[in-house]
């Protein structure tokens, strides 16, 4: 199994419609590659995790830096692991930007974090921790 964690900036901003495209095209696509994850979303910018065969998430990322919606993408995590983090997860999201986020059971100011490259590339683990608050319980 192979992670892969990344940041990026969106060239353009995207509504919650644009979003849900996204999310439901990701969800479709990631089933058929045997791809999990988890993408956040706040202010323009993403944080996203995607795991599975290296190849499969290597593909998957070459694919995603060639998308003209994204620009400033830096990889700031990668890394062999044993397993899954999102087992279950076609694709994972959250928009942090959303009021509903606030609702949410053990919500804490720490998901105000910025997803900018320069805070997370220095400490890649604040973005596998901010990553794993949304794993699923069940």
């Amino acid at each position: 199994m192979y992670r892969l964690v990344y940041v990026s900036s969106a060239t353009v901003p995207f509504s919650k419609t644009d979003l849900v495209n996204l999310l439901d095209t990701s969800r479709r696509n990631n089933m058929r590659r045997n791809v999990t994850g988890m993408l956040l979303y706040k202010d323009g910018d993403f944080l996203q995790l995607i795991e599975g065969e290296r190849q499969q998430v290597k593909d998957l990322f070459e694919h995603i830096k060639q998308d003209p919606r994204h620009e400033n993408t830096i990889v700031i995590d990668e890394e062999d692991t044993e397993g899954r983090i999102f087992n279950d997860w076609s694709m994972g999201f959250r928009d942090l930007s959303d009021p509903e986020v606030h609702k949410l059971p053990g919500y804490s100011q720490y998901m105000n974090t910025p997803l900018v490259a320069e805070s997370l590339a220095k400490h890649p683990s604040v973005a596998l921790e901010l990553l794993s608050m949304f794993k699923p319980l069940f």
